[in-house]
């Protein structure tokens, strides 16, 4: 067990550092990289279309928009990385016994890791800009910000494994990552959708996820029965990631 837990440090260690390895910048890219993205999101749908502050639970959209981005780019990010690092690890996996979970696991702590600090950065300073964010939602946040790393794990342990073996697992998930977004409440409220869609977002968990890290830091919501379903959905992602990724690990040296 000590061994697995320090290997499993040394593969987030090293998936950190390698990221920003040549950059001058280093670590500072994980943070400026999603600022321009807020910036131009915020100028694009709050200046350009005008998004009414009405129908949000702020007055500031780009409050409304960063509170709940970097949790939809600690998924994004976090299935991405982990799918692809058991084939980024082909020879490390080829020479070495060790559990290859541990490689998935790492990518997608890293992912977490970097984009909460830069979650944390800023929501500090717009805190400091006098945005209003409420401390005492913070923990039902960070409740959330657990779950979706679980069920982050599970969905990447799951396209890891097949990833390994069909090489257009890649292709197939990368355009519905995109098409995910738009279908996740990160750039506009809940309320927007019409009615007889909004039944289709059932099917969509991080809808519920993203929605309450942000209704919890915007206005500090009291629990309700629908926080029960997450867990359980995170809970199902991992044991089905797990299950798969354990069947098909052997086979894994075989096809890289």
């Amino acid at each position: 067990m000590q061994a697995s837990s320090r290997l499993f440090l040394h593969f987030t260690e090293r998936e950190i550092k390698s990221r920003f390895a040549d950059s001058g910048l280093g670590l500072l890219w994980a943070l400026l990289g999603p600022l321009l993205l807020l910036a131009i999101y915020s100028f694009v749908f709050g200046q350009i279309f005008k998004q009414r502050t009405v129908a949000l639970e702020t007055d500031s959209y780009t409050l409304f928009v960063a509170t709940a981005l970097w949790p939809w780019m600690m998924f994004a990010d976090g299935v991405s990385r982990g799918m692809q690092s058991i084939q980024q690890n082909a020879s490390l996996v080829k020479k070495v016994a060790f559990p290859h979970f541990l490689l998935v696991a790492s990518a997608v702590t890293a992912a977490f890791t970097l984009h909460l600090i830069g979650y944390v950065a800023v929501l500090v300073a717009l805190a400091a800009g006098g945005s209003p964010i409420h401390l005492g939602g913070v923990p039902l946040a960070l409740a959330y910000i657990v779950i979706l790393f679980v069920f982050t794990l599970g969905v990447a342990a799951l396209l890891a494994a097949l990833q390994t073996l069909i090489r257009d697992v890649e292709q197939a998930v990368n355009p519905a990552i995109m098409m995910l977004h738009y279908l996740t409440p990160v750039l506009y409220p809940l309320s927007m959708i019409p009615e007889n869609y909004r039944g289709w977002l059932d099917w969509n968990p991080l809808a519920l996820i993203v929605t309450r890290i942000r209704g919890a830091l915007l206005t500090n919501p009291a629990i309700v029965p629908a926080d029960l379903g997450p867990p359980f959905i995170a809970l199902a992602a991992i044991c089905v990631g797990l299950w798969v990724f354990a069947r098909l690990s052997p086979y894994f040296e075989d096809f890289l």
